[in-house]
């Protein structure tokens, strides 16, 4: 997310919104509007709405009152959750108590903002917004790492003792996992990223060229 005082155009952002009063959703609205904020909003006002809403895209943000009249702010945010692991979800309700504050950020709630002090939105949108960028780094780290774990593992298990790998006898070609019969050569590199240079040691050069291993320029 790119801050508003860099200069640089801000991308449109997808906002969908939890609220079942008109007056409430314009109000907000106008806040992010005046706040140079280029967004897109849809209003739900029902489970339904919501859940058809997520499966038909990805929003960048959801802002949520706490109690409309069909459900409340928790049922928004379990199924949210349920879709979708970085999305931020704000509440932006009337004064809440501290045990339901803390009870929201319990299950993956990431502000607060007071409907009487929506000047508050614009600051908690930015943080909201580049904490859930964070998440998103941290998790393809956490999947390259698990990734790489994997692949030394491999390493690990080929080189114990235990390990037995599957050669032909006659063409050396090796029993790989899907039950294939392939080149050696391919199932070090489909394994573990090996590849091979081809030539011959003296050894064969002789049995193979005699002639050339014989010669002076053989020596």
């Amino acid at each position: 997310m790119q801050a508003l005082d860099s200069g640089a155009p801000l991308p449109l952002l997808h906002v969908l919104m939890v609220e079942d009063k008109p007056e409430d959703f314009e109000l907000v609205v106008r806040e992010l509007d005046d706040s140079g904020l280029q967004i897109n909003t849809t209003r739900v006002t029902t489970e339904r709405e919501l859940v058809t809403e997520l499966g038909r895209r990805k929003p960048d943000l959801v802002l949520s009152d706490h109690a409309c009249a069909a459900f409340d702010s928790f049922g928004a945010l379990a199924q949210l959750r349920a879709n979708f692991f970085d999305v931020p979800f704000i509440l932006v309700s009337g004064v809440l108590s501290e045990a339901l504050i803390i009870r929201a950020l319990e299950r993956g709630m990431d502000d607060w903002v007071n409907k009487n002090q929506l000047s508050n939105l614009l600051p908690a949108v930015l943080r909201a917004l580049r904490l859930a960028d964070e998440r998103r780094q941290r998790r393809l780290l956490e999947v390259e790492r698990d990734h790489l774990r994997q692949k030394l593992s491999a390493v690990h298990d080929l080189q114990g003792a235990g390990t037995m790998v599957q050669i032909c006898a006659v063409c050396k070609k090796i029993h790989n996992d899907g039950h294939h019969w392939v080149p050696l050569e391919s199932y070090f590199h489909a394994q573990h990223a090996v590849r091979f240079s081809h030539g011959l040691c003296p050894q064969c050069v002789q049995g193979y060229y005699p002639k050339e291993s014989s010669s002076p320029e053989a020596t």
